[in-house]
């Protein structure tokens, strides 16, 4: 009886040493969480309980105990880590196994991938950028060219002195672009056509000089002239589709800025639409010094070099809501439009609530998807099946799934780990008691089996 009692404690303190020491050996792997090993005593079956001398001991079960570990960072961009609940998703040829350690990168067919090769799943993003929650894919990081997009819109913020003066109709009857006398303030900015060509768009502005036999009071109307490549385009308002640029040259392509006695905008004069504009582009190295300009494409349709364009593809929209007259300096205070150039990948972003962003050359971002975590009811249910994974099993129950910084679950980190969990000293400090107990059990055993000896004897 004492023999098989002592055989049950080395058992268990062989374990207990076995888990202690593998803990130890994973102190420093990337997302690993340590296991404690729990005994329960064992008793023969009898049915009086009081006396009844143990028979034993019995390892019941190695628990994992899925404690935050520390937060080590690494500057690697597709290095994430999970502060809180939850754990990645990796599809391994179809099987989904979860794991805690973040060390993702890009394998050859651009498959954002563990050190495993596993897949990370996470959920689609569209064409624009908007992430479908109902579409599990693997995450994929195309390096593919950035297409460029034509300008549709420029939203312009700026302000006019209202205590310029009019330049002289007399001496300067003509906006000329050449002339700063006949215009009081320009600005510039950069405009793109549909193949990402960009284009120098640049605003004059002119006050109006009323004819003092028909007006009177203070003027607070002006005169825009857009040019872009040095050529002035004409357009309407919106707000009136059969209005016609109003020009006091009489060219048409004028636009009225009209303001408010208090200096804000009057908002029927707000938005432009520049309907005339052909980008052009002498593309001599193909086609020689005569080459016919390139029409504004659209959507990405085929250049042709017959001359024959479609106005419409190069329509946008200018917005001026905001601008004001007031009595300071004339200056344009934001600028912003929708067009961009090609683009080639240059890195990757990992928000923390898990968006996956490409950046590319021409300052722009784009939405690849969103990563998932899942949870479950029993996390220690959980089936261990080695490089820092585990399996849903029957004790675990059926994942949950959704986001960082939603629900139950915790915050993304990029560009850090998780650490493991392991706390050296405690785990040394078990060493020595698993040491103990064997050193005890083996003790236990060597001194009955000295008094069986002993018995032994004294029969012989």
């Amino acid at each position: 009886m004492s023999f098989n009692t002592g055989l049950s404690g080395l058992r268990a303190a062989t374990s207990d040493l076995n888990v202690t020491g593998n803990n130890i050996a994973n102190a420093s792997t990337t997302g690993f969480k340590q296991s404690r090993a729990e005994f329960g005593d064992v008793y023969a079956a009898s049915l009086v309980g009081s006396g009844t001398i143990g028979s034993g001991v019995l390892l019941q079960t190695v628990a994992q105990q899925f404690t935050q570990g520390n937060i080590s960072l690494t500057q690697r961009e597709l290095d994430v880590a999970i502060n809180g609940r939850g754990f990645f998703i990796l599809n391994n040829d179809g099987e989904r196994t979860y794991t805690r350690a973040g060390v993702f990168g890009v394998d050859r067919d651009g498959y954002v991938v563990s050190n495993t090769g596993g897949r990370l799943v996470g959920y689609a993003a569209n064409s624009v950028g908007q992430v479908d929650l109902g579409n599990e894919v693997d995450l994929r990081i195309q390096n593919f060219n950035l297409s460029p997009n034509k300008t549709s819109q420029v939203t312009l913020g700026f302000n006019l002195d209202a205590a310029s003066a009019a330049p002289d109709a007399a001496l300067y009857p003509e906006f000329d672009p050449a002339d700063q006398n006949t215009f009081n303030f320009a600005s510039s900015m950069t405009l793109y056509d549909s193949e990402g060509i960009p284009h120098v768009a640049t605003m004059y502005f002119r006050k109006d000089q009323p004819d003092p036999a028909i007006e009177t009071g203070v003027n607070n109307d002006w005169f825009m002239w857009l040019a872009i490549d040095g050529e002035l385009v004409n357009g309407g308002n919106p707000a009136n589709p059969a209005s016609a640029p109003l020009d006091p040259n009489g060219d048409n392509s004028a636009f009225l800025v009209r303001f408010n006695e208090d200096g804000t905008l009057d908002p029927a004069t707000n938005q432009f639409v520049i309907d005339d504009w052909v980008p052009a582009l002498q593309i001599q190295s193909q086609f020689g010094s005569n080459a016919e300009p390139l029409g504004p494409l659209g959507g990405g349709a085929t250049p042709t070099f017959n001359g024959v364009v479609d106005a419409d593809t190069s329509d946008f929209l200018i917005d001026i809501s905001g601008s004001t007259q007031f009595g300071a300096t004339s200056n344009v205070n934001a600028i912003t439009q929708d067009g961009y150039g090609p683009g080639q990948l240059v890195g990757t972003d990992i928000s923390k609530n898990g968006i996956l962003f490409a950046r590319y050359t021409n300052g722009q971002s784009q939405v690849l998807g969103q990563i998932i975590l899942a949870d479950f009811p029993n996390a220690q249910g959980l089936t261990p099946i080695g490089n820092t994974q585990w399996a849903e099993s029957y004790e675990s129950g059926q994942p949950v799934r959704g986001v960082a910084t939603s629900g139950i679950f915790g915050s993304l980190q990029a560009g850090a780990l998780e650490d493991s969990n392991v706390d050296i000293s405690e785990e040394l400090v078990n060493l020595i008691i698993a040491q103990r107990n064997f050193q005890a059990n083996a003790k236990t055993i060597e001194t009955n089996n000295a008094i069986t000896q002993t018995v032994i004897n004294i029969r012989s």
